[in-house]
């Protein structure tokens, strides 16, 4: 009895929603279409996130991570796909957690980004010049951990993390897809995500990211994840057509890499598809002689591209890209990154301990060169906005967070398991090391995606 007058009250709890929203569609449709098309892509939206939960609430994670471009201003604060989907998530997952009384996974790395972000909480209020902005980046922050945690605890278990990959991986090939069309169109002028810059008139696809140089170092990204793939599945003796169709991918996310014009990003792949060759197979020995060969290799490779770069013609916009390597000195770009971070070094050595917090580069020295003073590397951002305990928290994050996931690949695991989780950490490592060096995105959160795809493979692919 009990059973069938819960079934009743749960009909009837159905029945009360949909003639709610009945009445409210007619209502809508009556004021405005757009606002009853609006209406009806949310509810449908709000049906596969709850068919689908959890797994549903990764792919939005992913999704709204690549779609930075986009955002509208509330008052003060610009508001991405991004926050949303994090807030969005957070509301649903904790509640899930509230309700079923299970306590939230929190690893060390987790513990480290909320270190990183009290101290730009702390930062931002007591030393910014602004602690009004200061206040409203810290916000701002504090979804980038959240997005990190929510990663680690919607992905339950092995067969869930390969999904999310690949969707991730999915996501990146059509975002590369998307840019290399938006250049195709631009000469007939359709504008769908190409930027022209003060300093570089070839026009650069930056698809749905922020801007070029993201662009481009995310698929680098993808492209060395997917390389590290096709090694495992080839070592695995997997399907022609599975391989075939990953070759394709990686074409793609490699003409996108190069249209992207972003010579960190280019750097970026070369040091990141070198770890992967080396680290390909498990054995010591056969990673040691690759090494090698490598420091060998690469320096060579380098002589060679370098001295045929000034014969070929400059009128090409990816070989006056490889020349420009030659007179670094001269470069627009170059020199005002560098004068840049000169600027911010001199703010930390004012304050070495703590920065000034998140968003003070701006607050201090106002506009440079027509547009807001912004840092490009990510280690004098951390230094300028947050000083050497904020670079420790950060370095703590990243050290607790790659060290198990290496730990557990050196283990005896699932070929493609090891394959995509190499492929993450690899290709994490160059991000922050080598891209956002250049062209920091820390503040946005498709690397915090990254980094909880990698949280979750160090769990999982332990697991029995």
């Amino acid at each position: 009895m009990t059973g069938v007058w819960s079934g009743e009250r749960r009909w009837l709890a159905a029945a009360l929603v949909v003639g709610l929203f009945a009445g409210t569609m007619v209502f809508l449709l009556q004021c405005h279409a757009l606002l009853f098309l609006a209406a009806l892509g949310g509810l449908a939206l709000l049906a596969a996130l709850a068919l689908g939960w959890p797994f549903s609430g990764v792919v939005i994670l992913i999704i709204a991570a690549l779609l930075t471009r986009f955002r509208f201003d509330m008052g003060p604060v610009s508001v991405r796909p991004e926050h949303v989907a994090a807030v969005a998530m957070a509301a649903i997952g904790f509640t899930q957690l509230g309700l079923e009384r299970r306590s939230l996974r929190m690893p060390a790395a987790a513990w480290f980004a909320l270190a990183w972000w009290l101290i730009n909480l702390a930062s931002g209020l007591l030393f910014n010049p602004d602690p009004m902005m200061g206040l409203q980046n810290a916000l701002r922050i504090a979804l980038l951990p959240l997005t990190f945690i929510l990663m680690v605890n919607l992905i339950p278990n092995g067969r869930w993390w390969r999904r999310a990959v690949v969707v991730f991986l999915a996501a990146g090939v059509l975002e590369a897809a998307y840019g290399i069309l938006a250049r195709a169109v631009y000469p007939f002028g359709v504008n769908l995500g190409v930027q022209v810059s003060w300093n570089f008139t070839e026009p650069i696809p930056y698809g749905t990211f922020e801007e070029g140089n993201l662009f481009g170092s995310h698929t680098s990204s993808w492209a060395i994840i997917l390389l590290m793939i096709i090694f495992a599945a080839e070592r695995g003796h997997d399907s022609r057509k599975r391989q075939l169709l990953r070759f394709a991918a990686l074409g793609v996310l490699l003409l996108a890499l190069l249209l992207s014009l972003s010579r960190a990003a280019w750097i970026m792949f070369l040091a990141g598809a070198t770890l992967a060759v080396i680290f390909e197979y498990r054995n010591a020995w056969a990673q040691a002689n690759r090494f090698i060969l490598a420091l060998v290799l690469l320096p060579l490779i380098i002589f060679v591209a370098l001295s045929l770069a000034p014969y070929l013609p400059a009128s090409l916009p990816f070989v006056n890209r490889l020349q420009s390597f030659l007179n670094l000195s001269f470069d627009a770009t170059f020199s005002a990154r560098l004068n840049d971070w000169s600027l911010a070094l001199a703010d930390w050595a004012q304050r070495p301990l703590t920065g000034w917090g998140p968003g003070s580069f701006y607050a201090i020295h106002g506009e440079l060169r027509a547009h807001p003073a912004w840092i490009s590397n990510l280690s004098v951002r951390l230094l300028q906005e947050t000083g050497v305990a904020g670079l420790l928290a950060f370095g703590g994050f990243v050290a607790t967070l790659l060290l198990p996931a290496i730990k557990a690949v050196r283990q005896p695991i699932d070929l493609m398991d090891r394959g995509m989780l190499l492929g993450l950490i690899i290709s994490y490592a160059v991000l922050l090391g080598v891209a956002y060096q250049s062209t920091d995105g820390i503040w946005l959160t498709a690397s915090w995606v990254h980094a909880g795809l990698i949280a979750v493979g160090a769990r999982v692919v332990r697991s029995p």
